[in-house]
């Protein structure tokens, strides 16, 4: 092992260091720690056990000498019992022998109501943690005991995943700079049974931050006083000390919900409507052309020219067929500006060439973000009028209703209590409001977990589709949830010019549709292209349709498509109506493509009535796919884009 010296590892960690608030007296001693991996807080702290034969047992920690706040070597390394993710905890939990009953003991589960714990493995744990195989004893099993087994176990990490999220710590590790992926989303995990047992306060005497250990990829938790601690004192720390908090301070029992529940289902919590700093808070603006933007398209490169075009990305632009097009460099010798990343300035363009179009519209970020979109539903002078008191749910009826946890999380903790209490379903689907293809995406029906979801960066929650239209999977025969992915071509916004490209992309999940294990991403998610492309269906629009309907006859075509048409308007009607920055402003230059994607859902228990549900548009779609299935797509997307339209793959909406 390469034996780095103390500056080196302050070059690494430094950042990491100071964003964590350790300390820098603390460095050297944490230094020689972690390079000898001295576990030593056992000298120094000591697990006190409270037994109570009503509420169980209670853990606490206690110093078992004076720790000095200003003494250098005050810090403990804390190790990591269980690291996971949402979507594979019940896994690991399953596959670890002897694993499920050390996390009950320690977590202090109560388990008269999950049969004899010794029934479901053969594995007992060893003093030291190690599991180890019995070997003795092993009879064979009966297929009804094996099922008993079995629903001990899923009773077991029900309970251990209720309650996890009063011991389960969080960090994320980027190695990505630019696109993120799913090595760079957050990750949770359990301290050992000492990090569990330290208890909480308002005036802590301890923190306790997660550490990742650079030269050997570890991570860790380390802990430091930030006071004078005294022999036998108990040792606490604040459970909510997170950025979210230095926010909101006045959420302080909200976020402290998990470990001290708080009832504000009487409550006269609402949502509120955002104000312009909402709309440009930590975002680029966008700078408009002076005068009327207003106005049908008017194209400048006629259908037999060379089409000059400065692009960023010719992933799409390398598939035109009939199209003839040359790539240039100057804005001011080209037609089109074609770009993946996100553009500005509308106003600069406009001076150097007024003739050039551009793949996007001022502000367009007020469609194509979550957050900002959910506020523009909200700017709807009906909206708080469209709230229906017998579904607690809010309108439009084709968006579900939605919270931003980073500014209303009372408020949605208000909302769920509500639902609870009337016994509607509480089942919630947690996305980031920057990223796609279900990275950090939670489905739950947890409040605990929601609530902790915050500490992972900004998050939207929106209620689930418990009751989805399901179709039936040709590769394994499931009943499977999905969505479709329509791709939108917009040309003018005042006034408004839509064109719909006639075939969509079905995307289907992979296991049969159930709530009983809402962390299966293959349940619950249809996009997996990817992360495992071996899951991924190609199925055609017309044989879509054709499954669809052999499965559910009642369901009329022409009807569903009519509402999709008008769902996908309605929508931009949504993001147009406020100006700038609360609306995407129109710009004659301007044209976009964008990826809608939507979902169907029953309106009734007897599954008579089909509705709409947009759930999030996207900028500048992955149309590989698209191309591989149709050919001549991307010259339809340029033709009716840039050059006057006239292709009979999309019609107008």
């Amino acid at each position: 092992m390469t034996d780095y010296t103390y500056e080196q590892f302050v070059e690494v960690h430094e950042p990491q260091l100071r964003t964590s608030a350790v300390p820098e007296l603390f460095w050297p001693s944490l230094f020689e720690k972690l390079k000898n991996e001295d576990f030593d807080a056992g000298k120094f702290f000591q697990i006190i056990v409270e037994e109570n034969e009503t509420d169980g047992n209670n853990y606490s920690v206690i110093a078992l000498e004076d720790i000095k706040a200003d003494d250098g070597k005050s810090i403990f390394l804390i190790d990591h019992c269980f690291t996971f993710r949402l979507n594979n905890a019940r896994d690991i939990l399953k596959q670890v022998p002897g694993f499920k009953e050390r996390l009950i003991e320690s977590m202090g589960i109560s388990v008269d109501d999950l049969e004899d714990l010794n029934s479901c493995s053969d594995y007992i744990g060893s003093e030291s943690g190690d599991a180890h195989p019995t070997g003795e004893g092993k009879k064979d099993v009966t297929s009804e005991e094996k099922e008993k087994n079995e629903q001990v176990e899923e009773k077991m990490i029900d309970a251990i995943m209720d309650n996890i999220w009063k011991f389960a710590q969080t960090y994320t590790v980027r190695r990505s700079q630019n696109v993120l992926e799913e090595s760079d989303m957050p990750i949770w995990y359990l301290p050992d049974e000492f990090g569990m047992r330290v208890g909480h306060s308002k005036d802590p005497n301890v923190r306790i931050v997660p550490f990742f250990y650079g030269f050997t990829g570890q991570a860790f938790s380390v802990m430091f006083p930030t006071q004078d601690i005294k022999d036998q004192e108990e040792v606490t720390r604040n459970y909510v000390d997170n950025a979210i908090l230095k926010t909101h301070p006045e959420w302080y029992n909200v976020l402290l919900y998990p470990w001290e529940a708080v009832d504000l289902s009487e409550s006269d919590l609402k949502k509120s409507v955002k104000g312009d700093e909402f709309f440009t808070s930590g975002r680029h603006p966008d700078h408009v052309p002076e005068g009327s933007q207003h106005g049908a398209a008017d194209d400048n490169a006629g259908i037999m020219d060379t089409v000059r075009i400065v692009a960023t990305d010719t992933q799409l632009i390398e598939r035109l067929q009939g199209i003839q097009y040359g790539l240039v460099d100057d804005v001011k010798e080209a037609d089109v500006l074609w770009l993946r990343e996100h553009f500005h300035e509308f106003k600069g363009l406009f001076e150097q060439n007024p003739k050039i179009l551009v793949n996007q519209f001022p502000y367009e970020s007020n469609l194509t973000v979550k957050d900002l979109f959910a506020a523009s539903i909200e700017t709807n002078p009906d909206y708080e009028k469209s709230f229906n008191e017998e579904t607690l749910e809010y309108g439009p009826e084709w968006f579900q209703t939605t919270f931003n946890l980073n500014e209303e999380l009372p408020t949605f903790v208000a909302h769920y209590q509500k639902r609870a209490k009337k016994n509607l379903d509480n089942t919630w689907i947690v996305k980031p409001w920057n990223l796609a293809r279900g990275l950090d995406t939670v489905v739950t029906d947890n409040l605990d977990c929601i609530i902790r979801m915050v500490e992972t960066g900004p998050k939207l929650v929106s209620k689930y589709i418990e009751d989805p239209v399901l179709v039936k999977r040709k590769d394994n025969g499931n009943l499977v949830k999905f969505d479709l992915r329509f791709i939108v071509f917009v040309r003018s916004l005042e006034p408004l010019e839509l064109c719909l490209y006639n075939d969509f992309w079905p995307r289907l999940a992979v296991n049969e549709y159930d709530l009983s294990d809402l962390s299966d991403n293959f349940t619950h998610l249809s996009v997996h292209n990817y992360t495992d492309k071996t899951k991924v269906v190609n199925v055609t629009s017309d044989e879509f349709i054709k499954d669809l309907i052999e499965l559910n006859p009642q369901i009329k075509w022409e009807q569903v498509k009519f509402q999709i048409d008008s769902v996908i308007k309605q929508v931009f009607e949504t993001v147009t109506k406020n100006k700038p920055p609360r609306g995407v402003a129109p710009n004659l230059q301007s044209r976009a493509m964008y990826g809608f994607d939507l979902m169907l859902k029953w309106k009734n228990r007897e599954h008579k009535d089909v509705s709409v549900t947009f759930l999030e548009a996207n900028f500048m779609p992955d149309c590989q796919r698209a191309t591989e299935f149709y050919p001549d797509f991307a010259d339809t997307v340029f033709q009716t884009l840039f050059l006057g339209g006239g292709s009979n793959r999309v019609h107008s909406i």
